[in-house]
């Protein structure tokens, strides 16, 4: 997969492409600009770098863009990376602190046994 993460700026223009690909730049300032503000310049500048990591296309007439890779992919990558900076690579000591932080309700922690038990049955 590419070799830089998508800074929370990009994730936003990144949900959009996931959401209406194909898409013009110029339909993604419409959408971005009364949520954050930010000019049709900025909006640009921060696809054109998404576009040189390689997680959209741009294809002409238009400033047309597709997303490269899926939102999953990018999920995986941002968990995996999120592991490995806070929590050492274990996924135990993040549902630990997660659960610790937390109040769940009965029917989301009978849905975390179901998960468990699933990926416990994928283990074997």
């Amino acid at each position: 997969m590419r070799g830089k993460d998508l800074q929370p700026s990009e994730l936003k223009i990144m949900n959009i492409v996931w959401q209406e690909h194909p898409i013009p730049a110029k339909r993604i300032v419409q959408l971005l600009t009364p949520e954050t503000g930010w000019s049709k310049n900025t909006i640009y500048t921060l696809t054109t770098r998404i576009i040189a990591k390689g997680f959209i296309r741009r294809t002409d007439p238009g400033f047309v863009c597709e997303p490269l890779v899926t939102r999953e992919e990018v999920q995986r990558r941002e968990n995996q990376s999120l592991l490995n900076r806070l929590y050492g690579g274990s996924a135990v000591l993040l549902f630990a602190r997660m659960l610790g932080d937390s109040a769940l309700k009965k029917d989301e922690i009978a849905e975390l046994r179901n998960l468990l038990a699933e990926a416990e049955k994928n283990a074997e």
